[in-house]
């Protein structure tokens, strides 16, 4: 029969139990505390999440656009009896054509340059032949160059001519233009031939003439001549808004003579449908 321990030492385990049992009824109750409350805070439907940090707003830039300024037309006039204008930059390139140092009005050869800078030591130029529109290298020791402030731009349908200096209108007006048998064509041309055709008032072409460097597409010649187009003035103002000329542009006498005081030759002139 096992022996009874001392009162004191049954004492002594009790104490022991009673402090164990505490510690974990202690634990219980604040791991049951802690549980309760994440559950509330996860279920409430208003529950406010952790603020976020802000993020910055990306930066925008934007781009602003500057239309390129409008510069004034290269010209070149012819200094040597005669030049020779190339398929391409290059002597050994086939020949376009051959041009003389002045025009069949006897004034000096000029054209309109198109590039002067992608092929060093050439120019390429508007031609005043057929087809409209042709062009060609010519050696930029052959002309002299200069330049015009000056564009004559003509709008077929709307039946108006309007003169600018450097991309700003200065002076416009009503034309007459080519009958539907001999339109007035469309294409970028130039100033070649300004004629003062006062001493001849009666001659069909009112006061002054340029003649540029397009020709018709229907006549191969006219008058002798070989279907030159020009914008040249009419006795006629009347006559504007129509329909019926050979393919020239006219031009009330007063807006021709104020057109032919500021436009050089070699000045653009572009007619649109």
């Amino acid at each position: 029969m096992a022996a009874t321990p001392p009162r004191s030492d049954r004492s002594a385990r009790r104490v022991r139990r009673t402090r164990v049992r505490a510690a974990i009824a202690a634990g219980v109750v604040a791991a049951l505390a802690v549980g309760g409350i994440a559950g509330w805070a996860l279920l409430r439907d208003d529950a406010k999440a952790a603020p976020k940090k802000r993020e910055a707003a990306p930066s925008t830039t934007t781009a602003t656009t500057t239309a390129p300024k409008p510069v004034a037309a290269v010209t070149a006039t012819q200094k040597i009896p005669e030049v020779t204008a190339y398929q391409d930059a290059v002597e050994t390139s086939a020949a376009v054509t051959k041009l003389s140092a002045k025009t069949e009005y006897g004034l000096p050869r000029t054209f309109l340059v198109t590039d002067q800078n992608s092929r060093p030591g050439w120019l390429n130029v508007l031609l005043p032949i057929r087809p409209n529109g042709a062009s060609g290298w010519i050696k930029a020791s052959d002309v002299t160059l200069g330049q015009s402030d000056y564009e004559i731009r003509i709008e077929l349908g709307a039946h108006k001519l309007t003169l600018l200096k450097l991309g700003q209108p200065v002076l416009d007006s009503g034309v007459v233009i080519g009958a539907d048998k001999t339109p007035t064509p469309v294409g970028k041309f130039f100033v070649t031939d300004p004629l003062d055709l006062h001493s001849q008032p009666n001659a069909g072409y009112g006061v002054f003439a340029l003649g540029i460097s397009g020709f018709s597409d229907v006549l191969t010649s006219f008058k002798g001549g070989p279907g030159q187009l020009a914008v040249h003035g009419t006795s006629n103002p009347g006559q504007v808004g129509q329909n019926i000329s050979n393919g020239c542009v006219r031009v009330p006498n007063d807006i021709i003579e104020q057109i032919a005081a500021q436009a050089p030759l070699g000045t653009p002139v572009t007619i649109l449908a």
